[in-house]
């Protein structure tokens, strides 16, 4: 067996076992051990993975997602000075890898429309304190960066909208081909277990993965519709207020899939799967976006329901019965969402755990397609 570089860094350096024991919670939803982040890239891809590191990284302060990064130098000499919040994420930037005696196992995650692989950091920083890899790709001509500069008339530079195939898929085999290749992960990951995730538009990019590409065992399905075709374990986990992908569309499709389980969370909308509400997107378009005369008003009324829906504060859709009191705070819907995730890999990849389940939490329900 192949060990990784930081297996043989301590055994020579004779600190006695070179293992950390993965030590968990019982509490799936629970934080786990502490979690290191890095950017790589392959074949132009760019890539962000997180992965469990070492105990004496708890200590260590985390790094945030700046939106800013994102934004180019035209777009702030074309709206001036904006405060852009950082997204918290429980993550040191290349913190060292975690040594235990059984790799871990991986999950590609593949972000939605107007988001980018950094777009679902609780999801995928709570994985990797779970002793899971988790690998993220931009999928260009879907990011945030590529859609924001098509907002102005005439679109600024950098503006990318794909139109004909879906960038995703080639992202996601990417990733997938890098765990396998990359230095720093060399003997600690299983690329024999593999398992998708994929938020909105990219829900359907892993559908579309998993019914052509065997290596996957899992497929978890986060607000939109499964595609899924072949008998993998899928777990879709839905909004009952997402205004963008409906309730109803999610199960026609989910009863079209050999081995779904659907779970619903009441009052969620389509961003409670994301820590994009975080960054007030929605916030900050009224305020330097909305009104101005360069900009092109259809558009902006699209991104903007987008960057809205399941944050707290925003109106969820009139069509969607039951959501009159507002979406549901993260605090509320993130443990589930922890939870859930956790357990179904768990039982598919590791053969551990309870597996999906019933009256967990009150906000959640498993709904038969």
């Amino acid at each position: 067996m192949v060990r990784s570089a930081a297996f043989w860094i301590v055994l020579l350096i004779g600190c006695g076992s070179p293992y950390e024991p993965l030590d968990l919670p019982a509490d799936p939803a629970a934080w786990g051990v502490p979690v290191g982040v890095q950017s790589a890239e392959r074949d132009g891809v760019q890539l962000e993975v997180w992965y469990p590191a070492t105990d004496a990284t708890a200590d260590e302060a985390a790094e945030g997602v700046d939106l800013a990064d994102l934004l180019t130098d035209e777009f702030f000499e074309r709206v001036g000075d904006v405060d852009v919040p950082v997204i918290p994420q429980q993550a040191v930037r290349d913190a060292p890898l975690r040594v235990t005696e059984e790799p871990f196992p991986v999950v590609v995650f593949s972000h939605g429309f107007g988001g980018w692989r950094a777009q679902s950091v609780d999801h995928a920083a709570h994985l990797a304190s779970r002793g899971y890899v988790v690998v993220a790709a931009d999928h260009p001509g879907r990011r945030f960066q590529d859609l924001l500069p098509c907002l102005f008339d005439p679109p600024l530079e950098g503006c990318n909208v794909f139109s004909e195939e879906d960038p995703g898929p080639a992202g996601i085999w990417a990733a997938a081909g890098w765990v396998g290749s990359a230095e720093f992960l060399r003997g600690a990951v299983d690329v024999d277990t593999m398992a998708l995730s994929g938020h909105s538009a990219g829900g359907g990019s892993i559908s579309h993965v998993a019914n052509l590409d065997d290596r996957f065992d899992a497929v978890l399905v986060l607000a939109a519709t499964p595609g899924v075709t072949t008998d993998v374990p899928t777990l879709t986990i839905e909004g009952s207020c997402d205004g963008i992908i409906p309730p109803d569309e999610v199960l026609v499709g989910a009863a079209a899939v050999p081995n779904g389980t659907v779970v619903e969370l009441d009052r969620a909308g389509h961003l409670a799967f994301t820590d994009i509400c975080a960054a007030d997107v929605g916030g900050i378009a009224e305020d330097v976006l909305v009104g101005r005369d360069d900009v092109n008003e259809a558009f902006l009324g699209q991104l903007m329901t987008l960057a809205t829906d399941g944050c707290e504060g925003w109106a969820p859709s009139p069509a969607l019965e039951g959501c009159g009191d507002g979406f549901r705070p993260f605090d509320e819907t993130a443990p589930p969402i922890r939870h859930y995730a956790t357990v179904f890999f768990d039982d598919v990849l590791k053969g551990e755990g309870p597996g999906v389940e019933a009256d967990v939490y009150d906000l959640a329900t498993l709904v038969e397609p």
